[in-house]
């Protein structure tokens, strides 16, 4: 399935292609009107009039798990000696706005560089869970209460972007780390069940704090679905329908990377 991308009011437009194992669908360019550059796919165009960004930013002062360093930039060549100025990253794969892959969890799960590119370019949707108490449980019923009154159709390998309003509440306390709802085992399978091939979330850790079996990471993992944390600025979206740009790095025998999370909505 491919989607081309047509953006409103703006001058420039974004495209990106998804393949299927043994087919690619061709795109057609025609001439844009009103100064708007159109690309039209054979199967679809999407549509959107802003883009949101969904990351956290990075930086010394980014919240990390005790387990975890903080990021660090530091200078290494400069202008006067080198001609130009750049800086060593030092952070953890799993800093900021992140994606879990499978091997994160599973010993033989796959790593970064084994999934899919195609996982992380996807139509995505959130499903609102706010109103959970600190260390509340996201269970099947919650789901489905937001299922039920989702504004547009679920469709397989859509991604889902859970709002528990955990980072527009408590960001920079220490509740944002160790007091977060959790997403269930039931309801991680209540997810899988729906098709989805993505799944995010607006808090540090996926799983209720207080589980050190991880049932959540470990239900979608194992499945080879991805699971991004961290997610910042739902409240941005609304009820807009959007197209998800979840990127990773392209590092090689990773158990994640930082990623800029990014919605092209309505």
């Amino acid at each position: 399935m491919f989607q081309a991308i047509r953006r409103h009011r703006a001058p420039e437009s974004v495209s990106s292609q998804k393949r299927a194992p043994e087919e690619t669908a061709k795109s057609i360019r025609r001439t844009p009107s009103h100064g708007e550059e159109i690309i039209v796919s054979k199967s679809q165009i999407i549509r959107f009039s802003r883009v949101v960004d969904l990351s956290q930013a990075i930086g010394p002062d980014t919240q990390m798990f005790p387990a975890y360093p903080p990021p660090t930039f530091t200078q290494w060549t400069t202008r006067e000696v080198h001609g130009f100025f750049a800086e060593p990253l030092f952070l953890i794969s799993h800093t900021g706005t992140h994606v879990d892959a499978p091997f994160h969890f599973e010993p033989k799960g796959r790593k970064l560089h084994q999934m899919p590119l195609d996982r992380f370019i996807v139509p995505g949707h959130v499903l609102d869970v706010r109103g959970l108490p600190k260390k509340g449980r996201i269970l099947p019923t919650h789901l489905q209460s937001s299922i039920r009154t989702a504004p547009r159709p679920y469709r397989n390998g859509d991604a889902i972007l859970l709002r528990t309003g955990w980072w527009e509440r408590h960001r920079g306390t220490r509740a944002y780390l160790f007091e977060n709802p959790g997403l269930t085992r039931a309801a991680a399978n209540l997810l899988l069940d729906l098709g989805v091939g993505l799944v995010g979330i607006d808090t540090a850790n996926i799983d209720h704090p207080d589980d050190a079996a991880y049932p959540a990471h470990h239900a979608l993992l194992a499945a080879n679905v991805p699971v991004i944390e961290n997610v910042a600025n739902l409240s941005a979206l609304g009820s807009s329908a959007f197209f998800l740009l979840a990127l990773p790095l392209n590092l090689q025998g990773t158990s994640g990377s930082p990623i800029r999370l990014v919605a092209l909505a309505e």
